[in-house]
């Protein structure tokens, strides 16, 4: 008898509702995260104000995450954070689960991987290095310990757009810099921009960066071939995120690449295999928080189904 019902590998908000869910439908349920509990949510942005979670009108990230965590403890989940699996095989009609130099078993496995060990997309400037740390960075820090007063965002997705917004609250002058002429956040997000003061430089790229010990100057290529030089001593880039799923083809999982195509039941092409959250993909797929939760749900149901067909 395996030692676990669910094993989730991956600890964001899908992986978090696969176990609540999981614990609630009576499962003995274990997660696995690699780094600290909530993903993209606490790794990336934790404070972040997130709007377009359903009954919450805004919120942190960091607490979205914290309170999804304390969910699924509350189910009976069992949490192992700052615990990477380093490998997942078959063990009979079940699964066996290493990590840490040790090994568990389980009967199912939801998949809730994200992008791994994700490391920022970097803008490919020769002197980005020279600046990370003192005035470059890819994450938000925490907005009350931002002394910054002239702040560049680059990016033009939700994250760049809500972070602009957060910083907005702190920083006396925010520039977006986005390489297109169109945004691709969303409608909701763009109407803020204009009620918050936060200057837009579409159609622009970042070609250099310049200062002392620190981050003093930004220099940007318009599309009229002309550079605008602006000051700045924070520049947050926010131009997506590389997966670093390094290791897990070589899982006996099924799995050949950085995403792992389902059905509307969260199904993998193995048995007893289920995915959830940006691992998981499908045609029409809408990437958002909500999205991860319901397929964490639709994977435990999926999960329960499945061992009740082996008894």
């Amino acid at each position: 008898m395996a030692g676990y019902d669910l094993a989730v590998i991956g600890g964001g908000p899908g992986g978090l509702a696969a176990a609540m869910y999981g614990g609630m439908r009576g499962l003995r349920t274990v997660v696995f995260e690699a780094e600290a509990f909530g993903g993209q949510l606490i790794n990336l942005y934790p404070t972040k104000p997130v709007t377009n979670f359903p009954a919450l009108p805004e919120l942190h990230s960091r607490d979205i995450a914290h309170r999804l965590a304390e969910q699924a403890t509350r189910f009976g989940a069992e949490l192992r954070e700052w615990v990477p699996v380093e490998f997942v095989g078959r063990d009979g009609d079940g699964f066996a689960v290493q990590s840490d130099g040790d090994t568990e078993t389980a009967a199912t496995v939801c998949l809730a991987l994200g992008l791994g060990r994700f490391t920022p997309r970097r803008l490919g400037l020769a002197e980005e290095a020279r600046y990370e740390g003192r005035g470059l960075t890819y994450r938000l820090p925490p907005v009350d310990e931002i002394a910054a007063r002239r702040a560049v965002v680059v990016g033009g997705g939700d994250t760049a757009l809500d972070t602009a917004l957060s910083l907005r609250t702190r920083v006396d002058h925010v520039t977006i810099v986005h390489r297109r002429e169109a945004f691709s956040a969303y409608a909701f997000s763009q109407r803020r921009l204009t009620e918050a003061d936060i200057e837009l430089v579409t159609s622009g790229e970042v070609v250099g960066l310049r200062g002392n010990d620190r981050l003093e100057h930004v220099s940007i290529a318009l599309g009229d071939d002309t550079v605008l030089d602006l000051p700045a001593d924070l520049l947050l880039v926010s131009i997506g995120q590389v997966p670093e799923l390094h290791g897990v083809e070589r899982w006996e999982l099924g799995i050949d690449g950085t995403k792992l195509g389902v059905n509307s039941a969260m199904e993998t092409g193995t048995a007893g295999v289920f995915a959830a959250g940006d691992f998981a993909d499908y045609p029409g797929k809408i990437k958002m928080i909500a999205t991860a939760v319901a397929e964490g749900s639709t994977a435990a149901a999926s999960a329960e189904r499945h061992l009740m067909s082996l008894n």
